[in-house]
């Protein structure tokens, strides 16, 4: 689980720092803000899988 916990805590920091750079308006463009709120998405979705999968594996050691 060492592994899987790592890898929520990159894609945590990871959002929060697009978070922040779009808080602090460091989107040059339309396009490059479109751009950073799509990734902050992906890995929203990401976590949301992750989430699920890991759920399934508790359902399926009962």
């Amino acid at each position: 689980m060492r592994y899987v916990s790592d890898f929520i805590g990159a894609v945590e920091a990871e959002q929060l720092k697009i978070a922040r750079s779009l808080a602090l308006g460091n989107a040059k463009s339309y396009e490059a803000y479109q751009y950073l709120v799509g990734e902050h998405q992906g890995l929203a979705k990401a976590l949301e899988i992750l989430n699920n999968l890991l759920k399934e594996d508790d359902i399926d050691d009962r």
